[in-house]
């Protein structure tokens, strides 16, 4: 085997990454004609075929998939080397991706998932879109859709209540607040409507609600809208009864489809700052909403 090109292996790393010769050739501005002859060269070095192209993107070979651990350990390396200036830690980052309201909640319980002193650094990607792992934009993904591809380690984990709340301003002294007649009498703030698909969408719709009075793009942005004074929402209760300045109005439940899964790459206990982060993780859901 002839001594390999680390340039070639980094262009093999964003082509897998991206699924996509036109968009790793973006990104490392260069042509495409040229990421295709490089990947070819470094096929021939490994007398492997390593990425195949289909109808779905550009996808990685079982011998591909062999090499990913090595190609993000190698890209994690040449990111430490290129830092600039003397580091004063040797401390781990674990990249985290989840929906903004999971992100809010992982937010307030920090010193539970870095340790404390800190064993590791957190990244928080909050998205109603969940980060795809196999496309490696995330060490730990928590989604509420079981992932159907992909070589992944996958937990459930304990789900958490929602319920209706509005500001003590608004509800104080109307007991229609408090029952059915809410649905009517009061106005709404719910997500945008190309969301309306969402759980917590679909159950307020049933209740009756079609023409809120402001629609959310970013789901935490509910919670402005009720502490605002103008509108209900339903909103996850650990976000809800932590605001003194908020009323539950309704019972709390769990939407139809409220599964949240703990998504980690297969090869996570290569990396004992994702195995630990992940545990911590699954940790502090169990001790939240396990009883819930």
């Amino acid at each position: 085997m002839k001594n390999l090109n680390w340039q070639r292996l980094s262009i093999l790393k964003t082509v897998l990454d991206c699924e996509s010769f036109s968009e790793a050739a973006r990104q490392l501005g260069i042509s495409q004609p040229t990421v295709s002859r490089q990947i070819k060269t470094l096929e021939r070095d490994l007398g492997q075929t390593l990425v195949l192209v289909t109808p779905d993107g550009v996808m990685a070979t079982a011998a591909g998939q062999k090499l990913l651990p090595d190609l993000d350990e190698m890209a994690r390396v040449a990111a430490k080397i290129s830092q600039p200036g003397p580091t004063t830690h040797n401390i781990p980052t674990v990249r985290v991706a989840c929906g903004p309201w999971l992100a809010r909640f992982l937010c307030s319980h920090l010193q539970a998932i870095t340790g404390d002193p800190a064993e590791r650094f957190i990244e928080i990607s909050s998205s109603v879109l969940f980060a795809d792992i196999p496309r490696r934009e995330a060490d730990i993904a928590i989604r509420s859709k079981r992932p159907d591809r992909g070589n992944m380690r996958i937990r459930r984990l304990p789900h958490y209540h929602y319920a209706v709340f509005g500001s003590k301003e608004l509800v104080e002294g109307r007991e229609e607040a408090f029952d059915e007649r809410r649905y009517k009498t009061f106005n709404w703030a719910m997500m945008a409507q190309e969301l309306d698909h969402f759980a917590t969408s679909k159950w307020l719709i049933n209740q009756g609600v079609m023409a809120p009075l402001v629609r959310c793009s970013a789901s935490v942005n509910l919670l402005d809208a009720v502490k605002s004074g103008a509108a209900l929402a339903v909103i996850p209760c650990f976000a809800g009864l932590t605001d003194p300045s908020l009323v539950q109005v309704s019972e709390s439940f769990v939407p139809d489809t409220g599964r949240i899964w703990l998504v980690l790459p297969e090869d996570a206990n290569r990396r004992s700052e994702i195995r630990q982060a992940a545990d911590c993780i699954i940790d502090l859901f169990e001790t939240s909403f396990a009883s819930s």
